[in-house]
């Protein structure tokens, strides 16, 4: 791999990816050979590792939902067909499409939730800010299934998380699907294209996160660039925080409905919310250099809402109880004996949504997952709002850990990516971007911070600097989104850049997206590699992120 030659600024990231998609001699306008189209129905049905290809045919270009799908072959498998020891039938499947103009790169796609679902690999950037697919840009594409089937109709059942209670299902999901995905899929490039690619890539975001640091600590030598966003590297513990802590926190505080249950969207009345949007934006938003209703330096951003109580006749200001509740949402969950579970999370106005009206899929669904998948032995059950509402937290924490006859490897041993072992994948010269947005629910860039630092005691600041960098985007949800944030942005273009030019980055560009609940749309900013923060120049536009500057 090449070493780091030089900068990469977001300024000159559209003139590269032009240059990029012209230099890989992408035409999509350019019709397959009839050797194309006869080597991809060729392939259907020959082996794979430990299965098979299922499907494979040539698609010709269309247009779908009113984006274009270029010319390409559709090749479908299965891996390890088998009978599980619940009775219940397991496979791993898989999707690979392959455009006619192909750019000589494999991206493999990390998967979502607790996978159990084959996504179309026409692919995705796991980030906002790509009016593209990775398809349409001309890489090979591989998703995955995790190697179960999930329903995803009702989250408070527990059909979506049954695979949890067979071992070997709970492995693959883990993280033994990536080898086998990534060599099917390699085998049938190679067969299709008559080469190798050039350069392979894997994506992911959430869950998908988790895998692409997977790959990177367990399978070091696939992948020669990785991005990891909002990574649930420690989906383990994160699981607890999110499904048994955070809905019993809010469950003592919410007014009640008339059948005695949470009263969950008033946890926070809206007054109150407003009160602690204002409260953090007083104390936080200008420690960047402009009021522009943002808080981009997190790092000095720590509030106490103890100072927010009501005093007096006062009312911009909280009861005792809901400041208790907010400073103990945003120290996160802590055991009997004061140990933490997770991480803390940040002070951000696009965090107080969740805080005041906590999401039902996050509650849900981390609590089907402690309870299901991550614990041992798991605790089966169809109730998982009981489960969350009742569970013991230090229990469940503790069995995150354990192992038995039947489930020998523990929930944090096969599901964690907090390894900072990356010793071979650094040595193979590969590449990592990891990010998060400081208004994710779900896993917070603080954890991410903490990586780093255990990465960097382990190298030393240059070394891990010129292999892996971090991005903190500011008022960013999970994965995307976010009223308070600019969350469109290219990382792709730049990692490429880095990996096969050696052009080192430091700095992307991102922009607020047009929609109604956004702020401030087209706004702009940089988003810094840490430990670099955006800082307001102190003159210009507030709107535009070049009057801004990394430091």
């Amino acid at each position: 791999m090449p070493k780091a030659i030089a900068t990469w600024g977001y300024s000159g990231s559209l003139t590269v990816l032009a240059a990029l998609l012209l230099s890989t001699g992408i035409s999509r306008a350019e019709d397959a050979s009839p050797a194309f189209i006869e080597a991809c129905r060729s392939v259907n049905q020959t082996g794979v590792p430990e299965g098979q290809v299922t499907q494979a045919q040539f698609n010709r270009e269309e247009v779908v939902a009113g984006s274009t799908v270029p010319a390409h072959c559709l090749i479908r498998g299965v891996m390890r067909e088998r009978k599980g020891t619940d009775g219940r039938s397991y496979a791993l499947n898989f999707e690979l499409r392959l455009p006619v103009n192909w750019n000589q790169r494999f991206f493999f796609n990390g998967g979502g939730g607790v996978d159990g679902r084959l996504p179309s690999a026409t692919g995705t950037y796991s980030f906002g800010g790509h009016a593209t697919t990775p398809l349409q840009d001309g890489y090979a594409v591989v998703t995955h299934d995790g190697g179960h089937v999930a329903d995803y109709t009702n989250l408070q059942s527990n059909t979506t998380f049954l695979f949890g209670g067979e071992h070997q299902a709970r492995l693959m999901y883990g993280h033994e699907h990536i080898p086998l995905v990534a060599a099917a899929a390699r085998q049938l490039i190679s067969a299709v294209y008559s080469e190798e690619p050039k350069f392979s890539y894997f994506v992911g975001c959430s869950n998908g996160g988790r895998q692409a640091l997977m790959a990177a600590q367990r399978y070091p030598d696939l992948f020669d660039g990785i991005i990891a966003n909002a990574p649930g590297f420690r989906l383990a513990q994160a699981s607890i925080d999110g499904g048994i802590f955070r809905t019993q926190l809010a469950a003592s505080v919410a007014p009640r409905l008339e059948d005695g249950s949470p009263d969950w969207k008033n946890t926070l009345t809206p007054e109150e919310e407003g009160i602690v949007k204002s409260r953090i934006l007083a104390a936080c938003d200008a420690l960047d250099g402009a009021e522009d209703g943002m808080v981009s330096n997190w790092q000095q951003c720590t509030p106490d809402p103890m100072d927010w109580v009501c005093s007096g006749s006062s009312t911009d200001c909280l009861s005792p109880e809901k400041a208790t509740y907010v400073k103990t949402f945003t120290e996160g969950a802590k055991t009997a004996g004061g140990k933490q579970v997770y991480s803390r999370w940040h002070y951000d106005p696009g965090m107080v949504g969740e805080m005041g009206s906590p999401s039902p899929f996050a509650r849900w669904i981390f609590a089907g997952e402690s309870s299901h998948v991550y614990t041992t032995p798991p605790t089966i059950t169809s109730d998982i709002a009981g489960y969350a509402l009742h569970a013991s937290l230090d229990e469940e924490f503790a069995k995150l850990f354990a192992t038995t006859a039947d489930f020998p490897v523990s929930g944090a041993e096969f599901t964690n990516a907090e390894s900072p072992d990356l010793d071979a994948f650094k040595a193979a010269g590969s590449k990592l971007f990891i990010m998060n947005g400081t208004a994710d629910w779900a896993f917070s860039f603080h954890d991410v911070v903490a990586y780093r630092e255990a990465v960097a005691e382990r190298y030393g600041e240059a070394e891990t600097d010129a292999f892996m960098k971090i991005f903190a985007v500011p008022g960013m949800g999970h994965c995307r989104g976010g009223a308070y944030g600019t969350d469109r942005m290219d990382f792709m273009t730049p990692l490429v850049e880095w990996v096969e030019k050696g052009r080192e980055t430091t700095e992307v560009m991102s922009e607020a997206r047009a929609e109604a609940k956004v702020s401030w749309p087209g706004r702009t900013r940089p988003i810094c590699a840490y430990p670099r923060q955006a800082f307001y120049k102190g003159e210009g536009d507030i709107e535009d992120g070049a009057n801004f500057v990394c430091r």
